[in-house]
């Protein structure tokens, strides 16, 4: 029976695409992976960025491309600092702009009016 390595796909959020990483664990062609344990987060079921099964430790990256190959790993989300959570500043800096927002809407009618 021919033993591959094992490639995994992980999600680059900055770049768009995938980055391959190989492993050196080996499993025979058609044999069935483990089932990976997620938590569920809902009552229908699991997010789909939470989906995946986890990176080993020692993975080698091996290269970058357009589409997932092998398995794919759960979405990363260090590289997403900008789409976090709303913090007291972020809602302070919001609320703000939408303050000076409808001020120069109103401005803008008034003068639009005369």
């Amino acid at each position: 029976m021919e033993r591959r390595l094992m490639i995994y796909s992980k999600w680059v959020a900055d770049k768009g695409g995938y980055a391959y990483y190989e492993t050196p664990e080996r499993l025979g062609l058609g044999d069935d992976l483990p089932t990976p344990r997620m938590r569920q987060v809902s009552s229908i079921g699991v997010a789909s960025t939470d989906g995946g099964r986890p990176l080993p430790l020692g993975a080698k990256l091996i290269g970058y491309g357009p589409v997932a190959r092998g398995c794919v790993t759960p979405l990363d989300r260090s590289g997403l600092g900008g789409i976090g959570g709303a913090t007291g500043a972020n809602l302070v800096l919001l609320a703000g702009f939408a303050l000076a927002s409808a001020v120069a809407g109103v401005f803008v009618v008034r003068l639009a009016s005369k």
